[in-house]
């Protein structure tokens, strides 16, 4: 349900796009100083967009084990492990309810292979007809508290991305300003093979960007 990763494409997509306006808004009759980043190189260099990167597909890799775990919970079981998981958030769960909690987390797969169990074989018992029953009519009520949540998680998800993509993006254009004055640049762009078609090796700025990117300051 969850498929967005964050957003290292979406830094180098705004930073090409702050350094084509760049280059269409520059002045003419001006000489140009041109300082060039290979974007690619940038971003496997950056340390900190790395990092955040690492934990964003965390974040969503436990987003989609949270939804999984809940598809076949009945409502009573639902309940109790968003209060067990709220707990473990703060840190605060005892033995006894860590125990608990991972319990709550194996029923839907355990439920699952019940499913299935009952599904392949070929006579059903009274008894085993109406758990089999049941347990779909479980599975199919999650659906749209699910699929709530998904949505939920989704919107949690895209806010992350969104302040963390423009976070770097500043940081990037600040590193790169910085990088221009020291040399008196007039325009860094973007060393994409789309966008430039030669440029001199010495015009590479990449790793005096990179020196303060990783420096922190």
């Amino acid at each position: 349900m969850l498929t967005r990763w964050v957003s290292v494409a979406s830094v180098a997509a705004l930073v090409i796009l702050t350094a084509l306006r760049a280059m269409t808004f520059a002045p003419a009759d001006q000489p140009l100083t041109l300082g060039l980043v290979d974007m690619q190189k940038l971003i496997d260099g950056y340390k900190a967009l790395q990092e955040d990167d690492t934990r964003y597909r965390q974040t969503v890799q436990r987003r989609q084990q949270m939804l999984e775990v809940r598809e076949l919970l009945e409502p009573k079981e639902w309940e109790e492990l968003d209060a067990l998981e709220q707990k473990e958030a703060e840190n605060k769960l005892s033995d006894a309810e860590r125990k608990r909690l991972e319990e709550l987390r194996k029923l839907t797969e355990q439920r699952r292979a019940e499913i299935d169990r009952l599904r392949l074989k070929g006579q059903l018992t009274d008894e085993e007809r109406k758990r089999l029953e049941y347990l779909q009519n479980v599975q199919r009520s999650n659906q749209p508290k699910l699929q709530a949540l998904a949505d939920k998680f989704r919107q949690e998800l895209d806010e992350i991305n969104r302040r963390v993509t423009q976070m770097h993006h500043n940081r990037i254009r600040d590193a790169a300003k910085q990088v221009a004055q020291q040399l008196g640049l007039k325009l860094v762009l973007i060393g994409d093979e789309d966008t430039v078609l030669y440029a001199e090796p010495t015009l590479d700025i990449t790793e005096r960007v990179l020196a303060i990117l990783n420096s922190g300051k």
